[in-house]
């Protein structure tokens, strides 16, 4: 062990130290911890990492918009998973806002007022998703 640690110098082992060994995660690898997360049923943490990927947006390290749009986009999803139906409508309206373009936001958001009861809302994302992407899933009304 004593040689181990002569190796590096001191500053090095204080900053070893200090930082416990952890690495620091930009938003690419938060992204890929989100989706991870998510994929075993981890919501809170799959939450927490699309967080990061947004606050580190919003403070300065630049996220292309499409993908900041993809974040909030997933992160809707994790909070529908959990029926946080507020946050999910919130996240999947701010995917929209970033990227009109997002078919798939506009079809959760569409199958979550669906689930909600607003059929008219429903009905309207319903097909601005449709327009923008054919194969996009969305509810069925009669």
């Amino acid at each position: 062990m004593g040689r181990f640690l002569s190796r590096f110098s001191p500053l090095a082992l204080i900053g070893a130290l200090l930082l416990g060994g952890t690495a620091l995660a930009g938003p690419t690898e938060d992204y890929r911890d989100g989706v991870s997360a998510a994929r075993a049923g981890h919501m809170d943490e799959a939450i927490a990492a699309f967080s990061h990927v947004i606050d580190a947006d919003a403070s300065g390290q630049s996220v292309d918009t499409k993908n900041l749009a993809s974040v909030y986009n997933l992160r809707g999803m994790c909070h529908e998973a959990k029926n946080e139906t507020d946050q999910a409508l919130a996240d999947y309206s701010k995917a929209i806002e970033i990227d009109p373009k997002m078919a798939e936001a506009y079809g959760n958001r569409a199958m979550l007022y669906a689930k909600l009861g607003d059929k008219e809302k429903a009905k309207a994302d319903a097909t601005a998703a449709k327009r923008i992407d054919y194969k996009v899933k969305v509810p069925k009304f009669d």
